[in-house]
């Protein structure tokens, strides 16, 4: 059992924005001397996350459709520390027409006996009212007040009605709500502007009464599992990491540290070769479009990769960055720039690039990556298709799925995002014996 402090922080109004009032409580609680670890509430790929630039590491994930309830309970005791506070942040908004096959906040909660925190816009709430609140509610953060009158009407008046506090409210601070609003959506937003917004939030910030809340969570029922699998000496994992790619879960990279693997980074736009004795060369997202001329001439390091498959290395991509091990990537507007060739499939953009489906994959064929007859359940990324040139093993059944997974040789390629954090069975098998599968030309020259 494990005694951990923390809340859930969500919107419950349709259509309203979360991310100021959030950025601000994590701001306001790291300048007050709290340590916030905050978790997204589902795996699917969101940006412009504020965990970086507050307190130096990357928001971890939660997800209550592809996990289960025992993955999120050791994801979060994990992912938090002895004196850390736990903050799993998403919407309690529920829409109708909304599939099963998704994360759910209130689900979450459920779970993980997460105390609830809602974001409540009181000009939304002024203009449109509320058709349905929660029915759980353990504290109250108060979004675009006018001033310190405008509060303390909304203070009474929801403590009153709804029997619930609240712990703060921040101000509608129009300049820095400009500058959230207008931050590209592929961009981080800046410690100072998240700075920012802790300041307008300190000041009226009830911590003692916030920390009340986050310590009355039960202990989690963790028992740490043995995760140590690496007994043949050093193993070595070459990441994938720089402008092009960097699409990671941390939690995902911080589990394979632990079970005994070391992560060599190097960069497909600049390194000539992939780091030497490595194992397994690991790509995650990617953005494929916007450097794909420079990726494509980066000549020597696709002949150190062409030579890694020859030899029957291990290569794993997910998501965009599967584009790359393709013979070539159609961008939009038609041209088509040759990518590294280790598998014979044209990937050709279309689509929206931030839409992520959620996706369950059956496998009818095994590999070095997952066993015959597994489910596997991720987001699929539907800006890339991908038309074979050649003969691939599509892995994954059903007439529409195949594609999901699919490879030749030991190189395989998922444009289903998979947490392989979440997917430990998976994730031990990068450290199992495997029979490596040589390339065509390398055994006619044997």
């Amino acid at each position: 059992m494990r005694q951990l402090p923390r809340f859930a922080v969500g919107t419950i109004q349709p259509g309203v924005g979360r991310e100021p009032a959030t950025w601000a409580l994590v701001a306001a609680l790291a300048e007050s001397g709290v340590s916030p670890v905050v978790f997204r509430s589902s795996l699917a790929v969101v940006t412009r996350d504020p965990a970086q630039a507050i307190v130096g590491r990357p928001s971890r994930h939660l997800d209550s459709w592809a996990m289960s309830r025992s993955d999120a309970i050791a994801a979060m005791a994990r992912g938090a520390g002895e004196r850390d506070t736990a903050i799993v942040e998403g919407s309690f908004v529920i829409d109708r027409d909304e599939s099963q096959h998704t994360s759910r906040l209130d689900r979450l909660c459920q779970w993980l006996d997460l105390p609830r925190i809602a974001v409540v816009d009181v000009r939304e709430l002024a203009t449109r009212g509320l058709a349905m609140r929660p029915k759980k509610l353990d504290g109250l953060l108060l979004d675009r007040v006018s001033d310190a009158g405008d509060a303390a009407y909304w203070q009474t008046t929801l403590e009153t009605l709804w029997k619930t506090p609240v712990i703060g409210w921040l101000e509608e601070a129009a300049a820095l709500r400009t500058l959230c609003s207008t931050l590209p959506a592929d961009r981080q937003p800046s410690r100072e502007l998240c700075e920012a917004l802790g300041r307008k939030l300190i000041p009226s910030l009830r911590l003692p009464r916030l920390r009340q809340i986050a310590e009355r969570a039960t202990e989690l029922p963790f028992e740490p599992e043995p995760w140590q699998f690496n007994s043949r000496g050093i193993f070595r994992i070459a990441v994938a990491m720089d402008e092009a790619f960097g699409g990671y879960y941390p939690e995902t990279l911080d589990l394979l540290e632990e079970a005994g693997a070391e992560l060599c980074d190097f960069s497909p736009l600049r390194s000539e070769r992939i780091p030497d004795h490595v194992e397994v060369v690991y790509f995650g997202r990617a953005a494929i479009g916007e450097h794909a001329d420079r990726l494509a001439a980066n000549h020597c390091l696709i002949q150190s990769l062409r030579g890694f498959a020859a030899e029957g290395g291990r290569i794993y991509a997910q998501g965009s960055s599967l584009a790359y091990l393709c013979r070539d990537a159609v961008l939009p507007g038609g041209k088509a720039v040759t990518m590294t060739g280790l598998l014979p499939v044209t990937a050709r953009a279309s689509g929206d690039e931030r839409q992520w489906l959620p996706a369950e994959v059956s496998l009818g064929v095994g590999s070095w990556l997952a066993p015959q007859q597994v489910s596997i359940r991720g987001y699929r990324h539907g800006y890339w298709q991908f038309e074979p040139r050649g003969p691939v093993i599509p892995y994954a059944l059903g007439e529409n799925n195949q594609l999901d997974i699919f490879g030749r040789g030991n190189v395989i390629g998922s444009r289903v995002l998979i947490n392989l954090a979440a997917n430990r069975h998976l994730l031990r098998r990068f450290f199992e014996p495997y029979s490596p599968v040589l390339s065509a030309s390398r055994r006619q020259s044997d």
